[in-house]
């Protein structure tokens, strides 16, 4: 069994510096791209994974420098916020799929020509329709 899994497109968005691309799969995952970030700014991480749970309204306990392997659990604290509002734009995307909101026709738009996926939406999608 593979550990990467088959995306539809044919293309990855790189690590472009420490600060410009950490909220990239934010942006992006749903949509089925991948991308890479890098991690190795704890203290802006943290930052930002504050400034992500005022923004979703939901509950931020800081890690502050001091505490024990504070390193790591400030890493592992960043990639689970971002797993979890990965997770719930990939299922609003789901759920919305049957009303074809904008961000499916994006993810269609995104799909490399030859791909299935895109030529069975653009067949029964709303642009067929327009």
């Amino acid at each position: 069994m593979s550990l990467i899994s088959a995306s539809p497109h044919t293309f990855h968005i790189p690590v472009m510096g420490l600060g410009f691309t950490l909220e990239t799969p934010l942006k992006v995952a749903h949509l089925g791209i991948d991308s890479v970030m890098s991690i190795m700014d704890d203290g802006l991480l943290e930052s930002l994974r504050r400034v992500w749970h005022e923004k979703y309204g939901s509950p931020y306990t800081e890690i502050p420098e001091t505490a024990t392997d504070s390193r790591a659990k400030r890493i592992t604290a960043y990639l689970d916020t971002l797993q979890g509002l990965v997770q719930e734009k990939v299922t609003r995307l789901r759920t919305n799929g049957q009303h074809f909101s904008r961000e499916l026709e994006q993810y269609m738009d995104l799909l490399p020509d030859r791909s299935t996926l895109k030529a069975e939406f653009t067949a029964s999608g709303p642009k067929a329709k327009r």
